[in-house]
């Protein structure tokens, strides 16, 4: 029994430790996209084009709002937790951009969900900074 007790700690502490390891803190940058229009997106060809041209009137639409935001970078789409997309919202009705959409976020990625700790508008080309590994 007390085998069996000491094992199953063990395995819990492993189990934590590769938790933690899997919540490193990253910087991605890139174009911010409603949920809603990402899913299209993404289907498409060219699709840092695509979400480079998509328009600041159309992500602040009720429908896209409601959909949350997230970032597309190098290519593939993070999804921006509840906070994240509170604060995208507020940077973009923020902006004086109409398109390109450039933004900097910091956190930690999860698959596609990237939890926000922060957030900035930047210019340059997307996809510098550090990008999650698989």
């Amino acid at each position: 029994m007390m085998k069996a007790s000491a094992l199953g700690v063990l395995v819990l502490f492993a189990a934590s430790l590769a938790f933690a390891q899997g919540a490193k803190t990253v910087t991605l940058k890139g174009y911010v996209v409603d949920q809603m229009c990402a899913k299209t997106l993404a289907k498409k060809e060219n699709v840092m084009e695509k979400a480079g041209a998509h328009t600041r009137k159309c992500a602040l639409e009720e429908g896209c709002t409601e959909s949350g935001y997230g970032l597309f970078s190098e290519g593939k789409y993070y999804r921006f937790d509840d906070k994240g997309s509170e604060k995208a919202k507020a940077m973009i009705e923020g902006s004086k951009r109409e398109s390109a959409l450039m933004f900097e976020a910091t956190g930690s990625v999860d698959g596609d969900m990237l939890t926000v700790k922060s957030l900035k508008e930047v210019s340059g080309k997307p996809g510098k900074g550090e990008k999650p590994k698989s």
